[in-house]
């Protein structure tokens, strides 16, 4: 939160319009990585943490275990 703040996002994202707010700038960065999702069968999954805050990233990790176990219970047709 602290680094959007600090380091505008036109440094990485020349293209980038909006204001150097956090939840403006988390908001364009996820745009980014949905908007390259072209495939129908396959979904993005964003997920906003601070690396070094173990909950959450464990959040996330379970989060991604989660997607991945029903994924395969899907593909086996448990699910």
């Amino acid at each position: 939160e602290k680094r959007i703040i600090k380091s505008p996002l036109t440094i990485c994202f020349p293209e980038y319009t909006g204001s150097d707010t956090y939840q403006e700038g988390v908001a364009y960065i996820k745009s980014q990585y949905e908007s390259r999702d072209k495939s129908p069968s396959k979904e993005v999954y964003a997920h906003v943490t601070c690396a070094t805050d173990t909950s959450n990233i464990q959040f996330v990790f379970d989060s991604v275990t989660d997607v991945i176990i029903a994924h395969n219970l899907r593909g086996c047709g448990f699910y």
